[in-house]
């Protein structure tokens, strides 16, 4: 096996090494997909999962990439982790659940000399990320980008997008920022962000389902003013992803990652997230009713109502709309997201943000929001290029 470094060489000269943490999941998969198709001269992929075999039968499938390694590891092994992880220069975490792999795989990618980006977007984990790493990143010198998903980092950036606009905030520049990102509105605070899911035909493994449940029934931490207070149980909002996904229809509070990275780059009084899983208004009126009970049970409920996912299940078939909506006063601006297939746009989004820290010259370092590390109009375009989304925002 070649040394290890966080480049590795080819006949067209050194290429990065990406390591896909999670590597033979749904999204783990799809991510190491999305960066072979840069082709063998511009990436070198390192494949760390618990599985030898499965590993291996996925780094054998990765046609056109330059396939440095494939590597047994878990992330409850901080040993193993650490060989797996040596000379990569960017880690993406796409192991659940999250909330068990991320601090773990966070801290094995600082001690490796990596950059970190993971595909979640659950509120609890990306605060208790913020909170407990921060320092330990911005130490490393590194960048670690969490929520790089379509929970959080769709919704943030066209929040970034929609409140400049509003602001009239000018921010020229790269896609990826050289300097510390303004704070938007922060002389003039915006009333209310409000980023909302809305979805079609939903197709979700049974994971990603106890993790939805989970978020819907988990008391919402919404932002208010100038720190993060519980949402009001039974807290909902109508919204309009557009006539593909059914016009106006009712979305339900959730504890979305974007309330999460959204307030450090955008002063607004409050910022919330909603989700609309379904647009039968009969559907809805249940799921209401059920995340009015879910608060008042244990965790474990969650797991109860989805113990199931098909064999076969086509996930391409979920249509998704991401809403973010900005108000200040009486004026008003938004952005509208939308795209197919939860798992490969997530792993798109992923794999993109990975390529542009490995790319970047000097710049900030530490923990990032999107909107942090990205400027929001011109990343959420290269983002809707790379992974066939459309975008319409309500202005210009």
């Amino acid at each position: 096996m070649p040394a290890r470094t966080d480049m590795t060489a080819t006949g067209s000269g050194a290429i990065p090494v990406f390591a896909v943490v999670g590597a033979t999941g749904m999204v783990g998969r799809q991510v190491s997909a999305a960066l072979a198709e840069l082709g063998r001269d511009r990436v070198a992929i390192r494949l760390v999962g618990r599985r030898p075999g499965a590993i291996a039968r996925e780094l054998a499938a990765l046609a056109g990439a330059s396939a440095h390694a494939a590597e047994p590891a878990d992330a409850g092994d901080p040993g193993a982790l650490a060989r797996a992880l040596a000379g990569a220069r960017v880690v993406i975490n796409a192991a659940g659940p999250l909330r068990a792999t991320a601090v773990p795989v966070l801290e094995a990618s600082l001690a490796a000399g990596a950059h970190y980006v993971d595909v979640g977007g659950e509120q609890d984990v990306l605060r208790a990320l913020y909170e407990r790493c921060e320092s330990a990143v911005r130490r490393a010198g590194r960048i670690a980008l969490p929520g790089a998903g379509v929970d959080a980092m769709l919704g943030d950036l066209a929040a970034s997008w929609a409140a400049a606009h509003l602001a009239a905030a000018s921010d020229p520049g790269p896609i990826v920022r050289a300097a510390p990102a303004p704070v938007i509105a922060d002389d003039r605070p915006l009333d209310e962000v409000a980023v909302s899911y809305a979805f079609d035909d939903l197709a979700l493994s049974a994971g990603s389902q106890r993790a939805l449940f989970g978020a819907i029934g988990e008391r919402a931490v919404i932002w208010l003013r100038d720190r993060w207070e519980p949402g009001r149980t039974g807290d909902h909002r109508r919204i309009n992803p557009g006539p593909v996904l059914g016009g106006e229809r009712d979305a339900l509070a959730y504890a979305g990652g974007a309330v999460i990275t959204i307030p450090r780059h955008i002063a607004a009084h409050r910022v919330a997230a909603y989700v609309s899983p379904a647009r039968s208004q009969a559907t809805a009126a249940v799921l209401r009713v059920v995340s009015l009970a879910l608060p008042f049970l244990p965790r474990t409920a969650a797991s109860a109502l989805v113990p199931y996912a098909a064999p076969g299940t086509d996930y391409s078939k979920t249509r998704f709309a991401v809403v973010t909506q900005v108000r200040r006063e009486f004026s008003a601006a938004q952005v509208i997201v939308h795209g197919r297939d939860l798992y490969r746009t997530t792993a798109v989004i992923a794999a993109w943000a990975a390529r542009q820290i490995a790319e970047r010259g000097p710049g900030p370092v530490g923990m990032c929001a999107p909107g942090e590390l990205f400027r929001g109009e011109p990343a959420l375009r290269a983002i809707a290029s790379a992974a066939d989304l459309t975008i319409e925002p309500s202005f210009g």
